[in-house]
């Protein structure tokens, strides 16, 4: 039947020890269209769609797929109902190729063996059918932020998912990936493909979506029509509350100079300039943009700035002081952050508990603890003790650690 929903969610309550994530949630997605879920960070919409696609399991409530009541124990058994997602981080294996990350646990096989003719053919058709064109043999390393989320996409297209969820699907694309991904959803919708969009971004929602439902301290408020609702509505729905009246500020730009780039050229290791006299001055208290299409220098300029690669002419001012050839380190510690495009890739060490995360911005890395009289490293409990007390594992009363403590713990 036409009416029936493509996904319905009656009742949905979830509960983490200390906060309930999800309380009494009703959501119903028609199929065929784009659904967008807004609220403010911490409403509940990852969790909501995270059981959804069987990564956690409801306390409470009912899920009906097509008109028909499901129990998803895994994400497995979502796949099979036809429900994937494309998380906000994606999650591809950087030293694999784009068809390898596609079919990675889904391998076609011919005569005992990967069929890889097939399934490059596969996820050209797809590609082709639904505008997310990008090479099967390109290695996903080598991709930009839109390229890898078209591969997360056809990931699940290849696994035949009819409802697609798309968790904060813009959070990390420029303006002109943000274009080429709507193309791709109208394209996917006109195929009969149902999307769950979820984001905060609500300019982007009223401009994409059919219907838009909004939740609130864990519970859904109001399902609405793109037309029948401005920007601002939105957001009183999703704090409860009528918006605040911005303040009227000073402006806070000074004449003293922090930054200063002139005549700055970076070339490729055949030549070819990546950066040809660039010259910029950024003071304190102002906000400089740098605008341009992917791959025209940005990241090359930000290299440069921070001291990741070395520039072949020109010179970078950090306040009076030329710090052109400085290091990384010590362009940090005179101030200057960087917060990079993908903070997954380059900005955060996952593997590593989130103290260290934060030490590393601020000291040199120690060593790894070494089991006495052992070349290898010492058991996780004993190597655990170590980095405490050698680390910035202290009271907030000691944090940031002075000079001498940090010496002090480094002997």
């Amino acid at each position: 039947m036409a009416d029936v929903p493509a996904v319905e969610l009656t009742g949905i309550v979830k509960r983490f020890p200390g906060v309930v994530a999800n309380r009494d949630v009703d959501l119903a997605v028609a199929p065929g269209t784009i659904h967008a879920l807004v609220g403010e960070n911490g409403a509940g919409k990852s969790t909501l769609m995270n059981i959804l696609y069987g990564m956690q399991r409801p306390d409470g409530g009912e899920i009906r797929v097509d008109g028909e009541v499901v129990s998803f124990r895994n994400p497995t058994d979502a796949i099979r109902a036809g429900i994937g997602m494309v998380h906000q981080h994606f999650m591809l294996a950087a030293n694999l190729t784009v068809a390898e990350n596609v079919i990675l646990g889904a391998e076609p096989s011919r005569w005992g063996r990967i069929d890889f003719g097939a399934a490059r053919a596969r996820i050209a058709e797809l590609g082709r059918r639904y505008g997310l064109v990008v090479d099967p043999d390109a290695l996903v390393e080598q991709l930009g932020v839109g390229e890898r989320q078209r591969v997360e996409i056809l990931k699940v297209l290849y696994r035949g998912a009819r409802t697609l969820i798309l968790d904060e699907p813009t959070a990390v694309l420029v303006p002109q990936e943000v274009e080429d991904l709507f193309r791709n959803l109208g394209e996917l919708r006109a195929e009969g493909i149902t999307i769950l969009f979820i984001s905060h971004k609500l300019d982007e929602v009223l401009s994409v979506a059919d219907t838009i439902t909004v939740i609130r301290a864990g519970t859904t408020v109001a399902t609405v029509a793109p037309a029948d609702v401005t920007a601002g509505q939105l957001a009183e729905l999703m704090v409860g509350s009528e918006l605040p009246t911005p303040e009227t500020r000073e402006p806070t730009v000074t004449d003293d100079v922090a930054l200063a780039l002139e005549g700055v050229t970076m070339c490729a290791p055949g030549g070819r300039p990546e950066l040809d006299d660039i010259t910029l001055s950024v003071r304190r208290g102002e906000i400089v943009g740098i605008a341009g299409v992917e791959g025209n220098g940005q990241a090359e300029l930000i290299d440069a700035v921070m001291g990741l690669r070395p520039v072949d002419g020109g010179r970078i001012s950090l306040g009076d002081e030329d710090a052109t050839g400085w290091s990384t380190r010590r362009r940090r510690e005179a101030g200057l952050g960087y917060v990079p495009e993908d903070r997954h890739r380059h900005g955060l060490l996952l593997d590593a508990p989130s103290g260290r995360t934060r030490c590393s911005a601020t000291r040199p890395l120690l060593p790894t603890p070494r089991a006495p009289g052992s070349t290898g490293p010492a058991p996780a409990a004993s190597a655990a003790r170590w980095w405490r007390s050698s680390t910035c594992a202290r009271p907030r009363s000691t944090w940031p650690p002075t000079p001498s403590r940090a010496a002090t713990s480094r002997s």
